[in-house]
């Protein structure tokens, strides 16, 4: 194990929540922002994608605002084990464990609801069908069963945490160079000593979102392409829509690979340096900029739904092709 402690600023519990909680503000006043376009200014024949936008806004704006202001997260990686500060902790009195459990947790139900919007656009598109969620029982339960698993997956984890002294010298054993005090924290928890289920049930859950995500993405980019000889209109608008959706949703993904190969390289090599790791996972702010592009980028799609006259404007598309745009 390699172990380096600095004696920093940025090894400071208070240097992330420094940042961050002054950034929540400005974030909330943007989610905000964001989601009143979605619920006020998506226009009815786009109703059947409203609200899959919609979850997936709000579940992305809750684990930004989880990390900046609820639970800005102190962990000493590649131990599972630290503490939290923010709402959650300092005023609402939650403890690390279940902070823990729901700073997981939300990652899972982003991903399921990033997951549920393409399996709408699949279901609206490739097959078809204009019915909402609701009145589908088959996809009530695929989409249902998914965001239950959301809510439990981790739970064999956290309802077996180690006892804390044996887990406090284990961490002490593994992280020689970290101050005394870090480990005397009140709040400071051992999610776990052998990693190796932890692991296993988040790489399980990752992979299985991922999979089914990039499924509905290649069949519905396959059913845009066959669509382009027969209704050039339609299929102009159908991708406008679904590249601007797609982009909003890739730019937080990219911008979340650097600190989770950091995590990962952490874990794989045994490299513990709170200062890297303070620096790298601190989320930066262009979650709230992708956000303001999504902003634009809806409107903007919204405005040329709301007018269903071709790019030129010259031309009409019927009412059947517009439908198919929802």
């Amino acid at each position: 194990m390699m172990c380096v402690w600095r004696n920093s600023s940025l090894e400071l519990e208070t240097f992330a929540p420094s940042i961050l909680h002054p950034l929540a503000v400005v974030e909330v006043s943007v989610h905000l922002l964001a989601a009143y376009v979605i619920v006020r200014k998506t226009p009815s024949r786009m109703a059947s994608v409203k609200w899959t936008m919609l979850a997936m806004h709000v579940l992305g704006a809750y684990l930004d605002l989880f990390l900046s202001a609820l639970s800005t997260q102190y962990f000493l990686i590649p131990t599972a084990s630290g503490y939290s500060s923010g709402v959650y902790t300092d005023l609402l009195g939650i403890s690390v464990k279940w902070q823990a459990y729901m700073f997981i947790s939300a990652i899972c139900l982003s991903g399921v609801s990033i997951l549920g919007f393409f399996e709408n656009r699949y279901n609206a598109l490739v097959k078809g069908s204009n019915s909402r969620l609701t009145d589908d029982k088959r996809r009530m339960i695929y989409v249902g069963a998914h965001y239950v698993y959301a809510f439990t997956f981790i739970l064999p984890i956290t309802f077996t945490p180690p006892e804390q002294e044996f887990g406090k010298a284990y961490v002490r054993e593994m992280l020689p160079c970290i101050p005394q005090s870090v480990l005397d924290h009140p709040h400071f928890f051992v999610y776990a000593i052998d990693i190796t289920l932890l692991t296993y049930l988040i790489a399980m859950a990752a992979v299985v979102i991922a999979v089914e995500t990039i499924f509905f993405f290649i069949r519905i980019v396959i059913y845009l392409s066959s669509q382009r000889a027969r209704s050039q209109k339609t299929y102009k608008l159908q991708l406008q829509f679904f590249i601007a959706l797609s982009v909003q949703i890739v730019i937080p993904i990219l911008v979340l690979l650097v600190p989770i190969g950091y995590i990962v390289f952490a874990f794989s090599q045994d490299y513990f340096d709170q200062g890297e790791r303070d620096i790298i996972l601190i989320k930066p702010p262009s979650f709230s900029c992708s956000t303001q592009q999504h902003l634009a980028k809806h409107d903007g799609v919204s405005r040329s739904h709301l007018k269903p006259g071709d790019v030129s404007g010259s031309q009409t598309i019927s009412k059947s092709n517009a439908k198919d745009v929802a």
